[in-house]
Order: C-alpha cells, then structure tokens, then sequence
C-alpha cells in the first residue's frame, strides 16, 4: 500500500497532517495523547471537514456551470443512511443542503429536527427507497405538516397509485421517478429499483399528465458503480440523460435529474483523482448530450453519503501482540474490523492506515488481526497479496484508519451486541469553537459488559 514510508522525510504527508517528534499530529490533533487519555478502541469525528466537503463539491459543481455555460442549477443533498448522527446531519444542514431519506424512522429524525429548529422551513428532502405502509404514512404526514419541501421519488407501481388514490383535494403534490438500469444490457440485470422506461411514460401518459395536482418533475438514477473516470458510468450516463429528453419532450414540467451518489472518497492518501475533472465532465457530457437531442439542460440534483461524512471520521487501534506468521507476521488489535469496521471485511473496503508513534523505527510488514475467533477477521482483507507497514519494535503501539465515518455503525448495529461481544468503542466528538480552539466532547463511552448483558437479557 503506497501509504507504508511513513517518515516525514520519505513522503510527502498531505496539509492536514504532520510529525513532530516522530509521532503523528492530525489537524493539530495530538492523536498519540488522544489514544492514551481516552483508551483504545476510540472513534473521533472532526466536525469542520464535513462542511469542507460540502463546500468544496459546491464549488466544483458551480466552477464546471460557469466553465460550460450550462443553464441548469446544482443541489445538494447529503443521504442520511450514511450516518444518521444528530451531531452529523447538524453540521451538513449548516452549509444549506437539501436532505435525502430512505426509511419510515428517517421520518421521525427529520420532525426531531425540525422541533430543534435545526432544519428550517423550506428545506428541501427527497424521500428515496422502497416505500412500506409506514413509511407512506410518514411521507404524507410531513407533506401534510406543509414545513418542508417534500418530494416522493416513486420506485414502485402501487407507490404511486397510493399517492394518486390519497392525495388530499388541497394538495399538490410534486414527484420524482427512479429508472430502473436494467433496460441497459450492460447494467445488472438483477437490480430491483425503480420503474423500466417504458412504465414510466405509460404512468406519466395515463396517471399524471391530465392530474392537475401531481406534477412529474424529477428523474432519477443511481449506478451503484459510482462515479470513475471508467467508461461504464458514461454509457449508464448517457443512456439516462438520452432517456430524460425523451420524457421531458413528452413532459414540459419535468426539470431536474438527480444522478444520485457515488462520488468517491480518498480510500487511498495517495490517489490522484481530481474530483473537480471529474465533476466537469458530468456537467459538460451532461449539456452536450442535451444539446444534440435539442432539449433544455436539467437542474441537477445529486445525493452525496460517504464523500460527505467518510473523511471527518477516524478509527484509533491499540497494537495488542504482534505474532509471528507464515508469510506475514501478525499485528492483533485490540479491536474488530467484523465489530468496528466492517466494509473491510464485508466489501473489502481499504482505508488508509498509519502507525501514530514509533515513527523514528524501520518498518515492517504486517496482516492486521482482529479479536474475534472469525478467520475472516483480519486486513487488509483482499485476494492481492497486501500488508499494512508498522514500526519495527516491541514499543507500544497504536494505528490510525482514516476516513471511516460513512456506514461503519450502521452496518455493526451501534451501541448492540455485537460479534463475539466486542463492545463498541468510545466516540468523541471535534469541532473547533468561534476562535477556531479544538473542542472535545465525549459523543459516547466504550460499551460496558452491564450494558450488553441487558441486551442479552440477562439483567433487567
């Protein structure tokens, strides 16, 4: 991994780091003196870099509008499944994005909301996945609370003849639809989301087109490939905006497109991807498409998760043992990757890890183990022959994964009982006050054998 050298002198550490008597400092943070005073495993979350990334695809997507001259709009919107923390969406809803939601109990985390005043009248959300009775029930009642801009992307048939048979006479009532990809030859043909193209014009000719209430103004799209410079996504793209103008002909209130998610984050310090290249090329093939099917360039929405919130948060491990191996040596945590970061060992999800002290030692190869008795529990947890580059020495030793904030507690159940009872970690919370002063508080404490008992039912 081309994270191993990992002295000052050998590579070039990005603006947020830096070494100061061999131990390593991000953004200002003391992460050495952090480990020990709060004890390992320990989770932290810096606050200001979600509003940077905010800010920073904002301008990308504003730069490549001007560059192109493209006479759509651009919206953002974080997706809540990524990490539905309050101190989170908190943050994101500062930098003045719309919200989009999957699930009947995002429901109730939007009202607990607005009842803060954090999310403010107005406030655009989109409500996305399949939609249970509850769910349904949910959507209408925040239409019906009439603060918020609501927006029902339709996935399903009877989605939408639920809103069609019980839409109130005083409502009108704006919609999006999902495309389902399999209409692509190319794409996964097992993909159960959305309506095929034709349903989606046979709905709008049939269901919507002569109801005055329900307007049809959004089409939407997501390839689960994400965003990459590959020629795949460009195909899917393509083929999706070819799709647009051909229902926008049919329906003049049809206005955005919303590409969903995907944009990538920095699995890797040592990638070279320019998010801004990238986010030009969508915008420009995106009009230049538009314009050789003569049509007007939509607003674009998109629905942007892990970019968001993956690098404000990091994963600190304590090195328990160090054990000899067959090809490798082994470097046991005192941690799960099962329990606490999961994509690694679900999706092979790689993060960029680094040794936090001992920074003077040579280094040497290492496999990272977990505590639990699952052979799988280990990283780099791939088919190539990987290893993580550690201090050579009997010193204590604590490591660093970065940019581990998108999904890894919903996917390990936070705060339950987890793989083998390994209890989840402490989780605190950085931020910086009005004179840019580091703030710490503790957002929770490392799990206690009492509490996973209850759980358990073994204590009442």
């Amino acid at each position: 991994m081309k994270e191993q050298p990992l002295i000052q002198e050998v590579i070039d550490l990005p603006d947020d780091f830096d070494i100061k008597d061999f131990k390593l400092f991000y953004r200002d943070i003391d992460l050495l003196r952090l480990s020990k005073e709060n004890g390992t495993p320990l989770r932290f979350t810096f606050l200001p870099d979600i509003e940077e990334k905010i800010k920073e695809m904002k301008f990308y997507f504003k730069a490549a509008i001007q560059k192109t001259d493209y006479q759509g709009t651009y919206t953002y919107y974080y997706c809540t499944k990524s990490s539905h923390f309050k101190h989170v969406l908190e943050k994101a809803i500062q930098s003045h994005i719309g919200i989009e939601i999957s699930s009947a109990y995002d429901i109730d985390l939007i009202k607990s909301l607005i009842e803060d005043a954090i999310v403010k009248r107005g406030t655009k959300i989109i409500c996305n996945g399949y939609k249970t009775p509850e769910y349904l029930t949910g959507i209408s009642s925040l239409i019906q609370q009439d603060y918020c801009s609501v927006m029902p992307i339709i996935d399903s048939k009877s989605e939408l003849f639920h809103y069609l048979e019980n839409i109130s006479t005083r409502t009108c009532l704006t919609i999006g639809m999902r495309i389902n990809l399999t209409f692509l030859k190319s794409y996964n043909q097992k993909s159960r989301f959305g309506l095929s193209p034709e349903d989606i014009i046979n709905h709008y000719q049939h269901d919507i087109k002569t109801n005055n209430q329900v307007s049809l103004t959004t089409l939407h799209f997501f390839n689960e490939k994400g965003l990459d410079t590959g020629h795949e996504y460009w195909d899917v793209l393509e083929e999706v905006v070819r799709f647009y103008c051909r229902l926008k002909r049919l329906n003049p209130r049809l206005s955005t497109l919303d590409i969903g998610g995907g944009m990538p984050f920095r699995s890797s310090l040592s990638e070279t991807l320019d998010l801004s290249l990238l986010v030009l090329h969508l915008v420009s093939t995106i009009k230049n498409i538009c314009a050789e099917e003569c049509v007007q360039e939509p607003d674009i929405m998109t629905e942007f998760g892990k970019c968001t919130v993956a690098e404000a948060t990091a994963t600190i491990f304590k090195i328990n043992e160090k054990k000899p191996g067959n090809r490798l040596d082994w470097a046991i945590i005192d941690g799960s990757f099962i329990t606490h970061l999961p994509d690694t060992w679900a999706i092979q999800q790689q993060y960029p890890v680094f040794a936090i002290n001992n920074l003077k030692e040579n280094n040497k190869p290492y496999l990272l183990g977990g505590l639990t008795c699952d052979s799988s529990d280990y990283y780099p947890n791939t088919r190539r022959n990987e290893y993580i580059m550690l201090p050579d020495t009997d010193h204590e030793q604590y490591i660093i994964f970065l940019h581990t904030g998108a999904y890894q507690e919903a996917l390990s159940g936070f705060g339950g009982a987890n793989h083998c009872l390994i209890p989840s970690p402490k989780h605190i919370i950085i931020d910086r006050d009005d004179h840019h002063d580091l703030q710490y508080t503790v957002f929770s404490d490392k799990q206690t054998s009492d509490h996973l008992l209850k759980i358990l039912g073994y204590r009442k």
